[in-house]
This record gives structure tokens, C-alpha cells and sequence, in this order.
């Protein structure tokens, strides 16, 4: 099957190079702790660390201006940006999602949604079918969609921030026939494609997991915030594709536990230097 989730893990080395990318991390990660604002100035200089050129930063910066992503804001006189409202709430909600261990929960039964959206508004039904995959659902059939019952709430934000609630209905359901629900599984995910995106992220980590393993705990605050941005602008999307499956529907060489740890190694070492690197730049 060659699915998005292929696409994704072709991608996964290229999107860490990418301006845009690495902003939205730049943002997602470092400003909250900056009262959601940077200057124009600090994110040319975080850029410039991360071998994005001024001209290509700035490009971006404007490009999530007119899409609302971030507003143009003074402080002090100082010209910067901060994040939307809108998009300071997606943060919140993806920290639970990209920044909390998700450990191989027990099978409680699983979530439905099941939509009909009208010919009228045929972007929006793509929209939700996008977003639908993107945080882990499936397609059973048409518009009915499946999930674990545990992304709930992923569900109901979604069709509130898309504005469909009255074309959706949310159910919790029960598999009660006629094939096992194992098998069935295997027919709503594709677990070949989300074990490739994780097999290719593994593959960035390894030499940074090196590199910091030899340096006896001594921290260059620069290089980890270098390498926790990109590997941070490289993890977020990947638990977003995996639903969190119960363990016993998924493959025992699950590439999502060594992925899983390699990440948090690197997230328990270098998220606070790199947090204090982002702070002291903003505020000279």
C-alpha cells in the first residue's frame, strides 16, 4: 500500500530543513515560556542557527501572517510576532499528544464518527477526512470512521474547530463480528505505513543519540537547541498518524516503542538547555 503515511516517512528527512517546519516548532516549543511573542529579530537569529536564510524566514513568517497563524505585534517598540489565539490552543492540545509518553494502552472499546456533509460543501468533507487521518482515524467504509476510544476528544475538536458538529455524530461502539478484531484492524490501518514513519525517524536519531552520549552530560546549549528543534520538527507528526493501538493488535517488532524512546531520551536531555538557549537570544 502506498499510503500518506509512505509519503510521510519519505518526507520525514526533508521536513526538518523546511522554514516553515521549523518555525511552527520554533513557536510550538520556545514562546509560550515568551508569553507567546518573539521580535522579528530573535526568530532571524533561531533561524539562522538552524541554516534557514534571513530571506527564506522571513518569507515564512509572512506567509503564517496571512494565514493567521501569527499576528504581527509590537512590544516596546520592538516589531515581532505571536501566536493566534487559535493556534496558541492547537499547542496546548498537541503537547498532550506529541509531548506526553504514550505508553500501549489496554483495548477500551473503540470510537465512531460517523459524518455526511453536503455536495456544497465538498472542501470541507475533505478537510475533515484529512484531519480525520491525521490524528489516527480510519475509514470503514464511506463516512464512517474508527478510532480508539481514548482520541474522543480529538474528534469532537476537530469537527468543532471545522465547525461540522451538525453534520457528525460521535459513537462509542464495540467489534462484535464476524471476523477477529485483529484482522480487522489490519484492514482500517495501515500499520505497514505508520512502522515506516517510525522507522525513519529512528534512522535521524541514531547520530545525534550518539553524538550527546558521548559527551558526559556536558551541554552545548546552542547544538541542543539545534538538535532538539529538528528532531522535535520531525516527531510531532508521527504520534498524530498512530492511533495508540492496543498492544495486542500491533506486530511484535513495533517500531513505535524504540521510536518512542528515542525521542524522550533526547526530549528529557536537551528540551530545557534548548529552552534556556531560545530565552537568552530573546532577550538581548
Amino acid at each position: 500500500m502506498d499510503s500518506i503515511l509512505s509519503g510521510e516517512a519519505r518526507d520525514l528527512v526533508d521536513r526538518s530543513a523546511r522554514p516553515q517546519s521549523l518555525i511552527i516548532t520554533i513557536f510550538a516549543a520556545y514562546s509560550r515560556s515568551n508569553g507567546g511573542w518573539f521580535s522579528a529579530n530573535t526568530i532571524i537569529q533561531l533561524c539562522a542557527e538552524l541554516d534557514v536564510a534571513e530571506d527564506a524566514a522571513r518569507s515564512a513568517l509572512a506567509r503564517f501572517k496571512r494565514r493567521g497563524i501569527l499576528v504581527s505585534k509590537k512590544q516596546n517598540g520592538v516589531i515581532g510576532y505571536a501566536i493566534s489565539p487559535e493556534m496558541r490552543k492547537s499547542f496546548d492540545q498537541g503537547d498532550s499528544r506529541v509531548l506526553q509518553r504514550r505508553d500501549s494502552p489496554i483495548n477500551e472499546g473503540w470510537i465512531l464518527v460517523a459524518f455526511s456533509i453536503p455536495e456544497k460543501l465538498r472542501s470541507v468533507r475533505y478537510q475533515v477526512r484529512s484531519r480525520l487521518t491525521r490524528i489516527g482515524f480510519a475509514q470503514v467504509s464511506g463516512g464512517l470512521w474508527i478510532a480508539p476510544r481514548q482520541l474522543s476528544s480529538d474528534a469532537i475538536s476537530l469537527a468543532k474547530s471545522l465547525k461540522v458538529e451538525k453534520y457528525m455524530n460521535v459513537f462509542s461502539a464495540e467489534h462484535m463480528a464476524f471476523v477477529p478484531t485483529s484482522a480487522a484492524v489490519q484492514e482500517w490501518w495501515d500499520l505497514d505505513g505508520i512502522q515506516e514513519v517510525y522507522t525513519s525517524f529512528s534512522k535521524t536519531t541514531k547520530p545525534v543519540i550518539k553524538y550527546w552520549a558521548s559527551r558526559n552530560n556536558v551541554i552545548d546549549a546552542a547544538r541542543a537547541f539545534r538538535d532538539y528543534t529538528t528532531i522535535l520538527t520531525n516527531w510531532r507528526h508521527a504520534p498524530y498518524f498512530d492511533p495508540g493501538l492496543a498492544d495486542e493488535f500491533l506486530p511484535k517488532s513495533w517500531a513505535g516503542y524504540q521510536a518512542t524512546e528515542n525521542f524522550f531520551e533526547l526530549h528529557d536531555k536537551l528540551a530545557g538547555p534548548a529552552l534556556n538557549f531560545v530565552l537568552n537570544i530573546a532577550k538581548k
